[in-house]
Order: structure tokens, then sequence, then C-alpha cells
């Protein structure tokens, strides 16, 4: 998902943070307490914490912590700060039992994905503020950095790795792997065109490795975030998402090499602006049905729609309407 579509989420944390002056580590229960009742109960399904309505009229709505987080306080912590946010954003629906431990999904996503990334960026942003973060100034030292964040805040390493990862420049890739080194989390900095690593996956690292410019590394509690950098001219062997410009361009390159690779680039922008306006949606499949049906309705397009990556281009160009979109 892209991380401006989380900025409401992000700035209604820091109004809060700044109206009651906290600063961390906070007793982050004592302040959900003040929205809501915070109880420990068995969920029976996989999840962290569920937000429930008020039992009886006049009452605060109901954070329910799963009882089996008392042995793990930092992601109870977290689990407190999500359900808290569920409360606090008045657009979110309850009674959906939540895995804190999910990583936000890309695009494309559904609203209950939405709703999941906009509390747990909350969450992030409450219990570890970008401001805070920034203080130590030591962005250049970002394994380090998260590692110092995680303990400083009480939080695990990687929640403390995306928050950290925000304020990145373009170009770092990162990963959390456990003992096994078996991928938990990952994610890459605003910008990067990298693809981060599956999480879940036994994944092969080595291309990573391979292709960057720099490398840092940090351990805690039995977990290693590690974090690449790269330098956009030596990204060629490793996947990466492509740009509808850049992928515009090659097609049209590969079509007819003498010809001006920025007219095709030109009529997917007037199609992209004819869908956005006619048929703007923040469903990724319903903005690629809309370019794909105007695409096949312009003659000078017909040779590169047989090319074989012009559906690639339709789900470029898409999904940056859908994101751009979604961040306003």
């Amino acid at each position: 998902m892209p991380d401006p579509a989380y900025r409401v989420a992000r700035e209604a944390a820091r109004r809060l943070s700044k109206e009651r002056q906290l600063t961390p580590p906070f007793d982050v229960e004592r302040l959900a307490a003040t929205f809501a009742l915070v109880l420990d109960e068995e969920i029976p399904t996989r999840a962290d914490v569920v937000v429930l309505h008020a039992a009886r009229a006049g009452e605060l709505p109901r954070i329910v912590v799963d009882a089996g987080l008392a042995d793990n306080p930092e992601r109870r912590r977290f689990a407190v700060a999500h359900g808290l946010a569920h409360v606090l954003l008045g657009w979110h629906p309850f009674h959906v039992p939540c895995d804190v431990s999910v990583r936000p999904v890309e695009l494309p996503v559904t609203v209950h994905d939405l709703v999941e990334g906009e509390a747990s960026a909350f969450a992030r942003e409450l219990l570890m503020p970008s401001a805070w973060i920034e203080s130590f100034d030591a962005t250049d030292r970002p394994a380090l950095l998260a590692q110092h964040v995680a303990d400083r805040a009480g939080q695990p390493i990687m929640p403390a790795a995306r928050s950290v990862a925000q304020l990145l420049d373009p170009g770092w890739v990162w990963c959390v792997t456990d003992r096994w080194n078996r991928v938990v989390d990952a994610g890459r900095s605003p910008g990067t065109d990298v693809c981060p690593p599956h999480a879940g996956d036994d994944s092969d690292l080595g291309p990573y490795a391979r292709h960057a410019s720099e490398r840092q590394r940090s351990e805690r509690g039995g977990m290693t975030l590690t974090l690449w950098r790269f330098d956009r001219d030596l990204t060629a062997g490793i996947r990466r998402d492509l740009g509808s410009h850049e992928l515009a361009r090659t097609i049209a390159s590969e079509l007819d090499p003498d010809a001006d690779p920025t007219a095709l680039v030109a009529r997917m922008e007037g199609i992209a602006g004819w869908a956005n306006e006619q048929h703007g949606t923040d469903s990724l499949d319903g903005m690629r049905i809309a370019l794909g049906v105007r695409a096949r309705m312009v003659p000078e397009l017909a040779a590169a729609s047989t090319h074989p990556q012009f559906g690639e281009l339709l789900d470029a160009k898409a999904t940056e309407l859908v994101a751009r979109r979604l961040a306003r």
C-alpha cells in the first residue's frame, strides 16, 4: 500500500500525542483506558485484538486483547494501540478480529486491508513518532536506528523497521528474518522500485546482496534485520517495479526503434485521464478494465496492444492512478 494512503491515520496519532504530551515509552494502556475498556480475554480466532461496541448504553467501547499476549508485552502494546486506532478513527468498523503481525497489503487492496493498514500506521506513529525517530539523527545507520527505536519504545523489530524505513531516502529495501532465515516481514523506503522479499518464504536473498551498494544488519530478540541500499543503475538483475512511463518507452522502442517513444507515453496519459475522470475508482481491477476498454478504442494503440508487456503497462498505470486516488 502506498504510504501516503495512511497519512490521515498518522496525523490523528500525532494530534493525540501532542494533546497528551506523550513521549516514548509511555503507558499506552492507560491512554487507551480514557477512550475504551481494555480487557484481556481469549479470542477464539488467530487474532491479537478485537474492538467491540459498549456492552450497555453510556459505557465505553471495549478493546479486547488476546490473553495469550500476556507473555509478549511488546506485541501486546502494539495490539492495544492498534485497537485504539479503530476506536478513534470513526470510519472503522468494530467486531473485526485483528492480527497485528500481518504486514500491510500492497495494491490491490480491499477495504479491510486499508482499514487494518491505517490502524497499524496509527499505532506505529503513536508508539514511535516520526519526529522522535528523526531526533536521533541516525538515518544513515538505519539498522542500528531501528534496533534502538525498538528498544526505547518497547516494540518488536518489525514495526520499528517499518517506521524507520518511511524516513529513508529512495533506494532502501529491508527484511526481518528468523533463526531459520525465513522472511518474517519486509518492505522498502518510499519511492523505491526494487521489490522487497516475500514474507513467509524461504527467500533467496543472494540477489539483494549481490546488487546492493550498501548493506546494514542488526539483531534483536532472535530476529535479524537486514537493509540494502540500491543505486538505480545497478538493479537490472533484481526484481523491481517498472513505472508506466518506463514500460511505455520500452514497448515503443521494441515496436519501432526509430519512432519517438514518448508518443506512447502521451497516449497512455490521455487514456489515463479519461479513465480517471469517467470511471474513477479505488478498485485496481476496475481501473485496469477502464484503461483496457479505452485503449481498444484508440487505433494508434493497435500495434502496442499486441505487445507481450502491454498488460503489464495497463497494470502499472492502473496502480499509479489508484495509489494517487487513495493518497488524496
